[in-house]
């Protein structure tokens, strides 16, 4: 099989001329597997803009999911790629996220938003009890809905489909149940705070640094033009969803970041 990708949690492998093998790191939890596997068949029986899950398999004592292949570049790429294009395609980015977030949960399939950022900010190591109880306390007054959210939506999430004419939403394993603006936030707190790998294209690596703020601005007043969602509805979910990055294995720089702004938003608490 032929590499095609890596990531931090699996490698992607040509499968076929249709499909792609997303094999899991070995030490990668089962059940997380089984979740983005279910997530995505869902998903794409509601005719949302998804791959096709298609089997879960055994590779050289790894577990992989079988996808339809999509033939296209992922929306980060060609922001780079074709920088004259940045504004439609920022324009774009808040125009799928709407569109999934249209979508509710009614069945209880997915997990529950607050569920997930509550047990990402118990596991943090990077916060004292007292600051983890605070912020809990805090999560308890937010929102409660069941809109269709994805949990981890960026530019490298969102792939051209080139057979369509369209974009797909990949990577579903964090797909969640809850409140659209806090899914909102956390894509702002990515956006913001996220550094590129070491070995990423320096043409990209610069071109996300210079074009960041038109990123981030353009999302986000985009999708509030669409959605009717105030900045303010967005705002209030920072403080948890930036404490639940702090679970992940986030480079230095990136979680220094992050935990500067989880500490900025405790302080404007007690203000």
């Amino acid at each position: 099989m032929k590499l095609i990708g890596q990531g931090r949690t699996a490698d992607i492998y040509a499968y076929s001329s249709n499909q792609i093998l997303k094999l899991y790191h070995s030490d990668f939890p089962l059940e997380a597997i089984q979740n983005e596997f279910r997530i995505t068949q869902l998903l794409n029986d509601k005719g949302l803009p998804v791959p096709q899950a298609r089997v879960i398999i055994d590779e050289a004592n790894r577990k992989g999911i079988v996808f339809e292949r999509i033939e296209g570049q992922t929306m980060f790429s060609i922001m780079f790629r074709q920088p004259s294009s940045l504004q439609a395609l920022v324009h774009q980015l808040a125009v799928c996220h709407q569109e999934l977030h249209a979508q509710s949960d009614d069945e209880r399939v997915l997990p529950s938003q607050k569920q997930v950022l509550s047990g990402s900010i118990q596991r943090t190591k990077l916060l004292s009890t007292e600051d983890k109880a605070r912020i809990l306390e805090y999560l308890t007054g937010l929102p409660e809905r069941i809109q269709i959210c994805h949990g981890d939506y960026h530019p490298d999430n969102v792939m051209m489909n080139e057979m369509k004419n369209g974009y797909d939403v990949i990577d579903w394993m964090t797909g969640i149940s809850g409140d659209p603006a806090g899914d909102v936030a956390r894509s702002w707190v990515i956006l913001t705070s996220a550094s590129l790998p070491e070995d990423a294209d320096p043409t990209i690596r610069l071109g996300f640094e210079r074009s960041r703020d038109t990123i981030v601005d353009g999302y986000i007043n985009h999708y509030m033009h669409l959605s009717g969602v105030t900045w303010q509805e967005i705002e209030r979910w920072i403080l948890p969803v930036a404490a639940a990055r702090l679970e992940e294995s986030l480079p230095g720089n990136e979680a220094e970041k992050v935990l500067k702004l989880v500490k900025d938003r405790l302080n404007h608490l007690d203000g």
